[in-house]
């Protein structure tokens, strides 16, 4: 159990279901309730909407195709308020409209799923986003540095010249990953391979885009800019 500074136990994440079919709605109702996770659940864009509002989900599982609104428009709305930028999204294609994917991925989706795909497929995104304290990443000394730069594993929290920086998990992956082994240029499979489970469907610019993302965020901290770019090759954290 995730505890705060003062040791007490942070409350389960709260994930925001959005899908238009009942009976696959109370399906991934069901599979993230077995994760000891808070759920809430919506079948229609209006609804959806009012409930970010109130809710700001830590996850939102977003059906493609639902009545009322585009994905893509609510995912860049979400990564351009301040409440909401760190809210993790899991984007689910309905059946035959797998051609939104590059589409949302780009206006600010973490990840993207074609139905149909297994409860084991599911929680596999879920735990890319909250990984197990298990992980590689989560042991011996919890504060990473480099520079001006401060990574808390067990906290998630990311500081820059002292000034704390909100990043999305995947995001917040992709720093980590750099952040233990800096100047190594990694190729976008590489980076792929740390911050995304396997079952996620990626773009060709899916990388690139979430690179530039986190590019913005360490530089609105100010200082250089410390995500260099190889050209044909990939990226490196490096002075």
């Amino acid at each position: 159990m995730a505890h705060d500074n003062n040791g007490d136990p942070l409350p389960p994440p709260l994930v925001l279901i959005a899908a238009a079919d009942v009976s696959f709605r109370l399906f991934l109702e069901y599979t993230v309730k077995g994760k000891g996770l808070v759920v809430s659940g919506v079948s229609d864009g209006e609804t959806l909407v009012k409930r970010v509002e109130e809710l700001v989900p830590d996850l939102l599982l977003l059906e493609s195709r639902l009545r009322g609104f585009e994905a893509q428009t609510l995912c860049a709305c979400l990564r351009k308020n301040h409440r909401t930028r760190s809210t993790s999204i899991i984007a689910i294609a309905a059946e035959g409209d797998e051609a939104s994917r590059k589409a949302i991925l780009e206006s600010g989706a973490d990840q993207y799923l074609c139905r149909p795909f297994s409860p084991e497929t599911l929680l596999e995104s879920i735990g890319a986003i909250w990984p197990s304290s298990d992980r590689d990443y989560a042991v011996g000394n919890s504060i990473l540095t480099f520079l001006d730069l401060e990574l808390d594993v067990c906290t998630y929290r990311v500081r820059r010249n002292g000034r704390l920086i909100h990043l999305p998990p995947t995001e917040f992956r992709l720093l980590c990953h750099f952040i233990k082994n800096p100047y190594r240029v990694f190729s976008r499979d590489e980076l792929q391979d740390a911050a995304w489970p396997r079952a996620v469907h990626l773009g060709p610019r899916t990388v690139d885009v979430h690179i530039g993302r986190l590019r913005a965020a360490l530089n609105k901290a100010g200082g250089r800019d410390l995500i260099r770019t190889v050209w044909s090759v990939g990226y490196a954290l490096s002075e």
